[in-house]
């Protein structure tokens, strides 16, 4: 079944949660607008699965380490394993985009399988984070890119080996492709870190949170923290958690009919006033006007 979500699942520790993982097929497949998420922005996040992406309309930026990179319509992207990324809609009009989030084994086979160790493994451990595909240089991304949403679109019989096959040629495109670009966007104690702190954050939403408490998680110091926030973030530890508060909030007045100022409580507004403020800020609408649009499109 092809998802098409306004909100990221994720678990404590930033890693993004497959809803339909555990299958025998164990594969994603998300079809939307980037402006169904709060605010149009997919919060820094990582899973163990490979990522391919492919924008149909509009215009997108996409966090990657201290790297930002912007896609505009026809253009593509492969983000490897474990990889905290972030999506942001780059215009008020229409970011369309289908991607799929696939277990690296739907590929490589059993461990040790010729195709696992040396193809898919080598991608893994020394490929590049990220690479970005255009429509008219990458025909091959693309041609297998969108025969595997056909296919997995229309679940005929034996499918499955068919979007395996559209997925092992883009597999091997990016393998080729990336030995010509840069390596890892984060060295991996940086990105340990960050992973660390990020969980902190995440279990101690509804509590006061300082820059000393958030440092603390990783045993870094608050200035260090600062730093990795910015350069692989692009945000102050405080912005960030004021809006992982709000995107917290949203998801609460979309799904529940508690009270505004509980949810305020909630989510570590102290002040239901502040929170309004802040909600609006970043949001574009009161809590109030929010929830009533979001219920009018159900």
């Amino acid at each position: 079944m092809i998802r098409n979500r306004s909100f990221l699942l994720t678990d404590r520790q930033g890693k993004e949660l497959l809803e339909d993982g555990g299958q025998l097929f164990d594969i994603a497949v998300n079809s939307g607008d980037i402006h169904q998420f709060a605010a149009g922005y997919i919060p820094s996040h990582w899973h163990k699965e490979l990522e391919i992406f492919v924008l149909l309309e509009g215009h997108i930026q996409i966090g990657i380490g201290d790297r930002t990179y912007r896609l505009q319509a026809g253009d593509g992207c492969f983000i490897n394993t474990e990889v905290i990324h972030s999506f942001t809609a780059d215009v008020p009009s229409p970011c369309r985009y289908r991607s799929f989030v696939f277990a690296p084994d739907i590929v490589g086979g059993m461990p040790g399988s010729v195709f696992d160790a040396a193809y898919v493994r080598p991608l893994l451990e020394s490929g590049v984070s990220f690479l970005k595909f255009r429509e008219g240089e990458d025909l091959v991304y693309f041609e297998q890119f969108h025969r595997a949403y056909l296919l997995y679109e229309e679940e005929g019989y034996g499918y499955e080996f068919r979007v395996r096959d559209a997925l092992s040629h883009i597999l091997l495109l990016a393998k080729a492709k990336s030995k010509s670009a840069a390596g890892r966007a984060i060295p991996s104690f940086q990105e340990a870190r960050l992973k660390e702190m990020l969980l902190w954050i995440d279990r101690n939403l509804e509590k006061p949170i300082a820059v000393s408490e958030i440092a603390a998680a990783a045993n870094i110091c608050t200035r260090e923290c600062q730093r990795i926030f910015s350069q692989y973030l692009h945000y102050s530890p405080v912005e960030y958690v004021q809006k992982k508060r709000v995107i917290y909030a949203a998801k609460q007045l979309a799904d529940t009919d508690m009270p505004v100022t509980d949810i305020a409580l909630n989510c570590g507004f102290t002040n239901p006033s502040y929170f309004a403020k802040r909600f609006k800020e970043f949001m574009g609408s009161t809590p109030g006007e929010y929830r009533a649009a979001v219920r009018g499109k159900r």
